[in-house]
């Protein structure tokens, strides 16, 4: 049986997380192989100096994590760090840190695929910050799409190589497969790389939670939303897709972005607030969107905040 278990990199999935994991052999990790993961999972070395050693943006969820991989694998369970993108996309880095040209690194061939998806990847976003100081929202809303759709390739390249990398596993043994909610296109190429195999699922980690708030479309945002269109590459009318760009202008203002902890009364922060945030922004219009953007854009979250739900209630 092959699990991927699909969660957001936050604090509060690891309940979630350890009880599926308690039920598989090995454990294959959404991050890059680092030389010294096997020293922190041996206790040679301290978690807080191994990650010190990798780039974190959840500091939180990636100490609880590594205290869970740490006991599972004292518990005889196999652990392995599989992301091959992320792999050549370091390597990348680091040949540039070397002083090696564009040029250079397309001339190396196991890693152009991946250099072309992120330059194209990184130019849309770079031109939809600089639309987004523009006063033309149309003109934002198209550098929204373009974004959304490079990055959806740029994902769907991500999903292929690790689907391969997965595939090569022993199945004999009970496979977790960790991943990230925008990551669903690996699920697809994970039964196209297993001829079909029944014996893979698809499980959302969060989904008790989000039933309880009853959430709609997994509580994912509208941004990600239209970046699954492009990925699965899925029919959408245009008017639809402007809707979800224009709605995920305004997502991203209000969202809260720094990690939050779970607590006693409060477990799940993060999917409360996304829950929230998602039934503001369904609220919203093409035209409601444009008029909120050119009133919040340069306000911090707490203001965007209070302005959309002033905006909202005036609506009713």
């Amino acid at each position: 049986m092959i699990t991927i278990g699909f969660s957001p990199h936050r604090a509060e999935i690891i309940p979630f997380a350890c009880q599926m994991m308690e039920q598989h052999q090995i454990i294959v990790l959404e991050e890059p192989s680092h030389p010294k993961f096997a020293d922190m999972l041996n206790g040679d070395l301290s978690i807080d100096d191994y990650l010190m050693e990798i780039d974190i943006g959840f500091p939180e969820f990636e100490r609880l994590m590594c205290k869970e991989a740490r006991r599972h694998h004292q518990k005889g369970k196999k652990l392995l760090q599989v992301e091959p993108y992320l792999e050549r996309l370091l390597e990348i880095h680091e040949y540039f840190a070397q002083g090696r040209t564009p040029a250079e690194v397309l001339n190396i061939a196991h890693l152009k695929a991946v250099y072309l998806a992120e330059k194209s990847a990184t130019g849309a976003l770079i031109k939809y910050y600089a639309r987004s100081i523009e006063k033309d929202f149309n003109q934002v809303i198209e550098s929204v799409k373009a974004f959304a759709n490079a990055d959806a390739q740029r994902l769907k390249l991500q999903s292929i190589m690790r689907a391969k990398a997965i595939a090569i596993l022993d199945t004999t043994k009970n496979i977790f497969v960790e991943t990230g909610y925008i990551h669903y296109p690996l699920y697809r190429y994970l039964l196209q790389d297993f001829k079909g195999n029944k014996n893979i699922r698809a499980v959302y980690l969060m989904q008790p939670v989000f039933k309880k708030l009853k959430c709609k479309r997994r509580n994912m945002g509208p941004g990600d939303i239209l970046t699954l269109y492009y990925a699965l590459n899925l029919p959408i009318k245009e008017d639809v897709a402007d809707l979800l760009a224009a709605r995920s202008l305004i997502y991203t203002q209000l969202i809260q972005t720094e990690e939050m902890l779970p607590d006693h009364s409060n477990p799940t922060p993060h999917s409360l607030d996304e829950a929230l945030v998602n039934r503001l922004v369904d609220r919203l219009g093409f035209e409601d969107c444009r008029t909120i953007y050119s009133e919040i854009r340069f306000k911090n979250r707490n203001e965007s905040l209070d302005f959309v739900k002033s905006h909202v209630r005036t609506k009713c």
